[in-house]
Formats: structure tokens, C-alpha cells, sequence
């Protein structure tokens, strides 16, 4: 606010206070009931007048102090440390973007990754199948329906490239701070799809 609104309105404190003055005076002379009331508006006006100036004033003080401080901080932090700590700054941001944009690389390359190994393991399933070995019947190596495929004591299962990658992303996020939001995801996953990521990130983190 500016020295203008709390002049203007002082102003309006002095002029409620002359006017409940002269309604003061005209009450005292008539006493009649028209004095009476115009004495408590007088009153009502003066004493608005007097809170909204007291509040303004206070306000204005604060604004005063603060760009006082204002200035005196400008004043502490001189050009050279001003580029200094701007250098730093875009340093940091600088690696930042670096990193999402390996980030998206890498997320590119999982999803494609998990997309191909997923339809290989479903086409496989269903080759098995369409050779008549469905896993267990009268054996344990072949396909499913649900596109899982047991072969030689193993089991490959397709696993969604979205969710997991969304999992991986929890997981890394849990490692670093377990009780951040993200860390606390619960994904909507079936149980073959929750099997194939355990089975995936297991054999990841051996490596």
C-alpha cells in the first residue's frame, strides 16, 4: 500500500471524529430522538473509521520493515556470490536434465524390451500348444492359455512392459525414501503379471 491511502484515510478518521463532534453538540442542544440516532451513526462511522486507519497503519509499518529487510538482505548478497550461486544452480539443473533424458532413454528401451521378450514367451505358449504339449497335461513342459510356458523345469511368464516399469520406478523410489508417496503405489495388477515382475527384478538384482 502507499503513504496516500493512509493519508486518505486519516483524512476519513478526522472527518468521522468533526462529524460525531457536531453531533455531539446537536445532541446535547435538541436531545431529541432524531439527535439521538444521528449521534450513534456519528459514533458508528468514527469508530470504523478509526479501526480501518489502525489496520491500514499497521499494515503499512509492516510493508515498511519488510522492504527495509528487503534491502538490507540485496545488500548482503553481492553480484559475485549472485553468480556464483546462479552457477551452481545451473549445474545442478543441468545434470538433472541429463539424467531424465538417459531416464526416458533407458524407460524406451525397457518397455520395447519387456514388450519383445513378452511376445516371445506368448508366441512360444502357443506354439507349444499348437503342438499338442500344454503344460500339465501328461507332462510338465509347454504352453498355457495364459500364455506361460514351462519348459525344462523353468517357467517364463509375459510380463505387462508398463507395469513394470511403473514397479521399477516405485522400488527405486523405496530405496531412497520409503515413505514418499510414489514409494507407496499400489498397482492394480493380476497375480500372473505381479508373478512375472518378481521373477524379472529378482533376476535383475543378481546382476
Amino acid at each position: 500500500m502507499t503513504q496516500q491511502e493512509l493519508s486518505e484515510a486519516q483524512a476519513a478518521v478526522e472527518a468521522a471524529e468533526l462529524k460525531l463532534d457536531r453531533a455531539e453538540a446537536h445532541h446535547a442542544r435538541a436531545g431529541s430522538e432524531q439527535a439521538v440516532t444521528e449521534l450513534r451513526a456519528a459514533r458508528a462511522d468514527a469508530h470504523a473509521a478509526r479501526d480501518w486507519y489502525r489496520s491500514l497503519a499497521a499494515r503499512f509499518a509492516r510493508e515498511q520493515a519488510a522492504g527495509r529487510a528487503r534491502e538490507t538482505a540485496e545488500a548482503s548478497f553481492p553480484e559475485k556470490e549472485r553468480k556464483a550461486v546462479t552457477r551452481r544452480l545451473e549445474k545442478a539443473r543441468d545434470e538433472a536434465v541429463a539424467a531424465l533424458v538417459e531416464a526416458e532413454r533407458v524407460a524406451g528401451r525397457l518397455l520395447a524390451a519387456v514388450a519383445a521378450y513378452e511376445g516371445v514367451v506368448r508366441e512360444t505358449a502357443a506354439g507349444l500348444k499348437a503342438r499338442g504339449l500344454a503344460a500339465g497335461e501328461g507332462g510338465e513342459d509347454g504352453g498355457t492359455a495364459g500364455g506361460v510356458v514351462h519348459l525344462g523345469g523353468e517357467v517364463w511368464r509375459p510380463a505387462d512392459a508398463p507395469s513394470l516399469l511403473a514397479s521399477v520406478a516405485r522400488s527405486a523410489v523405496a530405496a531412497r525414501d520409503p515413505r514418499h508417496p510414489v514409494a507407496r503405489w499400489r498397482q492394480v495388477v493380476g497375480l500372473p503379471d505381479r508373478a512375472a515382475q518378481v521373477e524379472l527384478m529378482a533376476r535383475a538384482a543378481v546382476r
